[in-house]
């Protein structure tokens, strides 16, 4: 597919407005969404260590510590290192960073909601589903090797 019909540029652009429209509903927050969305992995059950949550939010570990310092200073994480494996770091959310957490939810939800309100409900889970699938497609490939052209 070319032109703006290719996926690649599809998720491009979707990915560079939804971060923009993300920077403005955290705008003069006391919480940045990258906080916020790691209190959610968090809650979720998708992380529980400090290595988790590099590797899904995509950050080295030398910056993950400096950003835990940060959630752990505002009382939102509590750092607990494993007795079998000391170099495990487990992570628990506090009640305040629950509450931090559930406080942008709602901002979160209705944003969701509003970009969405032209989608019937089977829409949206034919969206979910396809996303889905693309993501596990990208999971299962991650490790390739992708020769240039050129």
């Amino acid at each position: 597919m070319a032109g703006d019909r290719s996926p690649g540029r599809l998720l491009v652009r979707i990915n560079k407005l939804l971060l923009k429209r993300i920077e403005q509903r955290f705008a003069g927050a006391d919480l940045s969404f990258s906080q916020w969305i790691s209190l959610k992995l968090l809650i979720d059950g998708v992380v529980t260590t400090a290595g988790d949550l590099a590797r899904e939010i995509g950050i080295t570990t030398g910056a993950n510590t400096r950003f835990i310092d940060g959630l752990e200073a505002q009382g939102l994480v509590e750092r607990d290192r494993s007795t079998q494996d000391r170099r495990v770091v487990y992570l628990k959310i506090t009640d305040r960073g629950r509450s931090k957490y559930l406080e942008r939810a709602s901002v979160m939800l209705s944003g969701w909601n509003g970009l969405l309100e032209e989608f019937d409900k089977s829409e949206v889970v034919q969206l979910v589903h396809l996303l889905t699938k693309l993501l596990h497609a990208f999971e299962r490939h991650a490790g390739e090797n992708v020769e240039d052209p050129a």
